[in-house]
């Protein structure tokens, strides 16, 4: 009798994980609020680890040094609450939201998408060419006019 009631509680116990696990599937973890730009930043400014380069061929990735990470910095500007994307040769960019990313495009396949990473902000900067396309992954900041 007793060892009957201890697989019965053992059942019940398994049956009890099954449904508080097959109900948190059916939950998605909440999504952090799009980055906000400050109203006072003049500058995005965006150092890269990571650049990745497309093609028909394939795709290369590499982890960034100091030296090629300052080269392929990213900037971008802001002036009178206009943003223009500094380091591709000062074009403007239109800002958007979707979801957890804010965008920041030029012409379509260019962009750079903002997101929240734990406690920092992190960004994706691509730009379609025409054998292919690179992309850079990052940390950025914002530089506020003081």
């Amino acid at each position: 009798m007793a060892r009957t009631l201890r697989t019965l509680g053992t059942a019940a116990a398994v049956t009890a994980c099954l449904l508080v696990t097959a109900a948190s599937f059916g939950q998605e973890a909440p999504q952090p609020p799009p980055v906000e730009i400050p109203a006072a930043a003049t500058t995005l400014e965006g150092l890269p680890s990571v650049r990745i380069d497309s093609s028909e061929a394939g795709a290369i990735r590499r982890v960034l040094g100091a030296t090629e990470a300052a080269q392929d910095r990213l900037t971008i500007s802001v002036v009178d609450g206009e943003y223009f994307w500094t380091s591709r040769g000062n074009r403007p960019l239109r800002l958007s939201k979707s979801g957890e990313f804010t965008y920041l495009s030029s012409t379509p396949g260019q962009y750079v998408r903002l997101t929240r990473f734990n406690d920092r902000i992190t960004y994706v900067e691509h730009v379609d060419q025409k054998s292919g396309s690179v992309t850079w992954w990052g940390e950025l900041r914002f530089i506020v006019n003081q």
